[in-house]
């Protein structure tokens, strides 16, 4: 029998590790990405990328840029601001583009000054991807003079450098090479990455995104630009153009919450329905994809079920109220992006919404009293009302 009051092995103070920096992501990447599969990989991306949309939609910049390198490193240019270069208040012998880079928890994101809505919450997103990177290289170009510092690993490799004036540009460049001994031999898609500028690109309709890639690929051009003037209805439109619907158009709109409940953020959306494929719903909060769905899908559908039963009680059809969402769901195509102020997910990587008012403010947002009359023009009702016969 074990005595457990005697051991062979020491516990004491000196067995507690304490990790410093970016070491814990390095230590443990998941916590942060998710994984280090294919699909964590590309998050690193998203993460870059996202930090871009931000300045987009805060009003800073209109045209991102998104480039796949052959050596299987990545570039996202953006024209917006610049990250801060001058000496951090806390850190005096640091730029606050390093504290940024090689701190947790620190960024811009905090309050709300600097942006009203968001991707990037914590402070986390651009300081993991360095951490998790053999090789970042930031260029700012702010005030007419150009910045540079590079990293590996998280690790400034030289303090920042001032590379000299420059005309006609601004904003932000960060490229990086993520680190083979955290992703091994794994490489970036060039059609799962021109699938996200171009998904970015329709959730905000104020930029222009650019993608350009030196890896061959038969089905992915190897350069587009990206921009949606019609947000959401267009795209919803493009990609159902092959396919019957039960409207010419969809049913699509954008409500302001500044408008409508003096608060920064909005919702829009888009639907139709179909005969020939199974439903979806792609939602995004903060232009981050929620796969998971999450609060503001529940209120969207909520809208969505009494908008139409209100047609239904309009036209004294009886058999509206029989309507479930998921007879809606049956053929139903939707696409639905909220902005709002300091969202909660429930996890780093972002994939379902948890904000209790999410679910409130798209409901009422979207409203069913205007989906009401949209959809007596589309006559949604009658392939959900048909089922229940």
């Amino acid at each position: 029998m074990t005595d457990l009051l005697s051991t062979s092995q020491t516990y004491d103070a000196s067995s507690i590790e304490v990790l410093e920096g970016l070491e814990p992501v390095r230590k443990r990447p998941g916590m942060y990405i998710g994984g280090t599969d294919e699909r964590a990989l590309h998050h690193m991306v998203a993460e870059i990328l996202d930090n871009a949309m931000d300045e987009a939609v805060a009003g800073h910049a209109n045209r991102i840029e998104l480039e796949l390198h052959d050596d299987n490193s990545v570039t996202v240019r953006d024209n917006g601001r610049g990250i801060p270069v001058d000496p951090h208040p806390k850190f005096p012998s640091k730029s606050a583009l390093e504290v940024i880079l090689c701190t947790l928890h620190a960024g811009g994101k905090f309050n709300a000054n600097s942006y009203s809505t968001s991707g990037g919450l914590n402070g986390v997103g651009s300081s993991v991807v360095n951490a998790l990177s053999d090789l970042m290289t930031v260029q700012v170009a702010l005030n007419k003079e150009l910045y540079e510092q590079s990293f590996s690993r998280g690790i400034p490799k030289g303090p920042i450098q001032k590379l000299g004036p420059i005309q006609n540009r601004r904003g932000t460049t960060v490229t990086f090479h993520p680190d083979p001994e955290i992703f091994g031999h794994q490489t970036l898609k060039p059609a799962r990455l021109y699938k996200l500028a171009r998904s970015k690109a329709y959730l905000f309709s104020g930029v222009e995104i650019r993608w350009k890639s030196a890896v061959s690929d038969p089905d992915t051009p190897v350069e587009a630009t990206f921009h949606f003037p019609g947000g959401l209805a267009q795209y919803l439109s493009d990609t159902m153009a092959k396919v019957s619907t039960y409207a010419e158009r969809p049913f699509a709109g954008r409500v302001s919450f500044e408008e409508k409940y003096q608060i920064p953020g909005s919702v829009e959306w888009a639907i139709n329905w179909t005969p020939a494929q199974d439903g979806f719903l792609h939602s995004y909060c903060n232009t981050v994809p929620t796969a998971e769905g999450g609060t503001h899908e529940a209120g969207f559908w909520a809208a969505t079920l009494k908008g139409i039963k209100a047609y239904g009680e309009r036209v004294k059809n009886r058999k509206a109220e029989l309507i479930t969402r998921d007879d809606l769901l049956t053929g139903g195509c939707a696409l639905l992006s909220v902005f709002i102020r300091e969202p909660q997910f429930q996890s780093q990587t972002k994939d379902r919404l948890t904000s209790p008012e999410a679910a409130r403010l798209v409901e009422n947002g979207v409203g069913h009293a205007e989906l009401a009359d949209v959809v007596e023009q589309c006559r949604a009702i009658e392939p959900a009302a048909a089922r229940r016969e």
